[in-house]
């Protein structure tokens, strides 16, 4: 068990910001006592009896545009329509779901195969860029901003509300896409000597969603949960670029649609549509009356190029200095262009599987209360264990999933064993958190927890927007690699990626089978294998038994 021997901060200061008891010798570790207690108040805090479930109409858009225009009036920021949500609230939205991939991020990130303090700011120049431009466009098309996560961004066309407008709303959000990738295309041209270019793949769904609480109190706006958020982004995936809606935005959008008994995910995957405002008699184009003209996508293209030229300048206006461990004191309100962290560190991600699927079931049952009740206490509690539990720092939630950083080590470099270590023991206490918050919740026992850690050098930012409107950013090969890690993995399993286990010491290896991966991996199992090491004797010489691969026992 690790130990410390000093508290991070003064007592005072520990006890108000922290809500952890006071301490002269810290224990850094996951307890089930302890996470017990969490999640039982975590369900005082939210129960499902007072969750609050109205759904997206009319009177609701009214009602938010009249609230917005008051505030426009009296000089503030203007929000979005559905800003702010509280903990125990949950919208029904019907909307058309837009993913935007910016396909040249991975190679804006390297020199000559290298990630360097240079490409570091240079990718964190071409976010910065490219989340002004999409928002800028979003607020020309009355769009939602959702999300915005290494190169990809998340937004939903949500008016004209109401189920008998979603052909209005398939065709706007196709507009909306096609002026997006216009947009971006202006501005990555006229800014940084055109280093900052990029071509875009966006994916488009429609359907039924449920709008909760971000989960992050410096980011106003609500996640989207649910199939059409989740297929958009598939649809998003991909190394071509251009406009790829889904059969069923193609049907209520009015134009031709794929015939196809099976596999459509493949066929919507490879079939993209090209914009325009009159017909060229070419396959694949569409036309759309209401594209946007060019005078809109100027005008969106001036507002960040400006933006990105009052707020950075250029790529090398992106200073960085080294954050002393425990990362858990990273307060992201800090943090600008101007003062940004780059240091090595583990990146990890936690997906809850088959959380979609339950989201669904929850919206057709209407069980949507009892889902934001779990997913509250879910995530609040492997926040939690990643925060107060072993020091790390919650970068953001993305949908159901959970991205931390961790890094162990002094004021001037990162222990790379013990940090890679740590990481491990992380993933060990938040799948035996989750295991406790499947005894504890209703019909949550199908879901999983899929979890993958890299590490290596990686910056972290606030970028975009200045103020409420700016975002959360950690971009690197370590991170890009620990999502897919995770994404590649069942609910059971934990991925290991490859320079995590160059750097890790061979107690940690052994917990890993030859591809990195280990199944059950829970915080009993790690504790017993690394302070009780089986081992087999035969006269003078033995030998550790052999790795733990395949859950308990």
């Amino acid at each position: 068990m690790n130990q410390r021997n000093e508290c991070y901060l003064p007592k005072t200061e520990w006890s108000s910001r922290h809500a952890l008891p006071t301490c002269e010798v810290e224990q850094m570790s996951w307890s089930q006592a302890r996470s017990q207690g969490r999640i039982e108040r975590f369900l005082q805090t939210v129960p499902a009896s007072q969750v609050s479930v109205r759904n997206f109409d009319e009177e609701f858009l009214v009602n938010r545009r009249a609230v917005i225009n008051e505030r426009v009036r009296s000089g503030r920021q203007r929000e979005q329509i559905i800003s702010d949500l509280s903990r125990n609230a949950a919208i029904l939205v019907d909307g058309a779901h837009v993913y935007v991939q910016l396909l040249d991020f991975g190679a804006a990130m390297l020199d000559q195969q290298r990630e360097t303090e240079a490409s570091h700011r240079r990718v964190l120049g071409m976010l910065h860029l490219h989340y002004a431009a999409c928002d800028s466009i979003a607020e020309e098309f009355e769009a939602q901003r959702v999300d915005y996560h290494g190169p990809r961004m998340h937004a939903v066309i949500l008016t004209p509300a109401g189920q008998q407008n979603a052909g209005a709303r398939a065709r706007r959000a196709l507009e909306f896409a096609d002026a997006i990738r216009r947009t971006i295309e202006e501005v990555g041209g006229r800014t940084g000597d055109g280093q900052f270019r990029t071509r875009v793949r966006i994916g488009v769904d429609s359907g039924l969603a449920v709008a909760v609480n971000s989960g992050s109190r410096d980011e106003r706006e609500p996640l989207f949960l649910g199939n059409p958020a989740n297929y958009a982004a598939k649809l998003a995936e991909g190394a071509v670029e251009g406009i790829y809606p889904s059969n069923k935005v193609r049907r209520e959008a009015g134009i031709p649609q794929l015939h196809v008994a099976t596999r459509a995910l493949d066929a919507e995957r490879t079939n993209r549509i090209h914009v325009a405002s009159f017909d060229p008699g070419l396959p694949g184009y569409v036309t759309l009356a209401d594209r946007a003209p060019e005078e809109m996508v100027t005008r969106a293209s001036d507002a960040a190029v400006s933006r990105f030229a009052s707020n950075v300048g250029t790529s090398a206006s992106f200073t960085f200095h080294r954050h002393e461990p425990p990362l858990r004191d990273i307060l992201f309100a800090d943090l600008r262009p101007s003062n940004s962290i780059r240091m090595e560190l583990a990146s990890i991600f936690g997906d809850i599987d088959g959380f979609t699927a339950y989201v669904q079931d929850c919206i057709g049952s209407q069980r949507v209360s009892e889902m934001v009740t779990n997913l509250h206490v879910i995530r609040g509690e492997l926040a939690a264990t990643l925060k107060h539990d072993f020091g790390g720092r919650k970068v953001r939630f993305i949908g159901d999933c959970i991205h931390g950083l961790l890094a162990e080590g002094t004021r001037t470099e990162t222990d790379s064993s013990e940090t890679v270590s740590e990481a491990v023991r992380v993933a060990a206490g938040m799948r035996s958190s989750f295991e406790l918050c499947q005894e504890n919740l209703e019909n949550v026992g199908r879901l999983g927890i899929a979890i993958g850690i890299e590490f290596g050098m990686t910056p972290i930012s606030r970028i975009g927007i200045r103020g409420d409107g700016s975002v959360r950013c950690s971009v690197s090969k370590a991170v890009t690699a620990s999502e897919e890690l995770q994404s590649n993995c069942g609910g059971l399993e934990t991925a290991l990626g490859p320079r995590a286990l160059q750097h890790a010491p061979a107690a940690i290896r052994r917990l890993f089978n030859a591809h990195g991966i280990a199944t059950g991996l829970d915080f009993d199992a790690v504790d017993t294998h690394l302070s009780s090491p089986a081992v087999v004797s035969s006269g003078q010489a033995s030998a550790t038994a052999a790795p733990y691969l395949h859950g308990r026992g």
